[in-house]
């Protein structure tokens, strides 16, 4: 028989505290990770049954194939946006995302929406940032390594599921928005969205587009990002 997947609900109970464990293995997508951050919080997670139910609001996480940081969090709106951190030599590291050349083809459900530096100082249940694994608690992550080695100098893209089409939980929604045909983006469908990110950020190389030799404008990290 194929080996059960654990299960991923969250309690509801431990609001705003990491329930990661060291050995813990969680079920997303098709696959387990390693979870470094695992979140329940209360004040964004949709009420009531939906397929948000069993999710967490915050998993953090190094992808397995890239070793990049990568976060999923939950939105005061109710829904899940992917997050992945690029190092200082990262060729696109201090980049406005809308700044990014679109030949380059860096992109995740329908566009970038987020480019901002590790947010240190905001709660860590709700910060798009990691603490070092091993200045925190003195533990490397299973893949072996410091866990976010560059520390609060990673610069972070992302993505919101709030767009057209997207299904919002929270606030007001029109009585046929089913009908209109609009869709939750669940947690695996952003995991494999985030890690998609991930792999086309790690694909960039000297600079340029491994495909299309498109060279890459001098950073602009005196800018400041359009979407907080």
């Amino acid at each position: 028989m194929p080996k059960q997947k654990p299960g991923r609900a969250v309690a509801p109970f431990k609001s705003n505290t990491n329930l990661a464990k060291p050995s813990q293995r969680f079920a997303v997508g098709d696959t387990e990770i390693h979870p470094l951050q695992l979140y329940r919080n209360l004040e964004r997670h949709p009420r009531g049954a939906g397929p948000w139910t069993g999710e967490p609001d915050k998993l953090a996480w190094v992808d397995a194939r890239t070793g990049m940081s990568c976060i999923i969090l939950r939105q005061a709106n109710g829904t899940l946006g992917g997050y992945v951190a690029v190092a200082p030599n990262h060729p696109l590291w201090g980049f406005a995302y809308d700044a990014i050349p679109a030949e380059l083809d860096i992109s995740a459900h329908r566009g970038l929406d987020y480019s901002e530096s590790c947010r240190e100082y905001e709660r860590e249940s709700i910060a798009i940032c990691h603490v070092s694994e091993r200045r925190r608690s003195g533990r490397t992550h299973p893949g072996g390594g410091e866990w976010n080695k560059s520390g609060d100098n990673t610069w972070w893209f992302g993505f919101g599921c709030d767009k057209p089409g997207d299904l919002v939980p929270h606030g007001y929604k029109p009585p046929r928005h089913r009908e209109d045909g609009e869709v939750y983006r669940t947690i695996d469908y952003v995991y494999e969205e985030t890690c998609a990110l991930a792999r086309a950020l790690n694909a960039l190389d000297d600079g340029c587009a491994p495909s299309s030799g498109v060279p890459l404008a001098p950073r602009a990290t005196d800018t400041t990002p359009d979407k907080a």
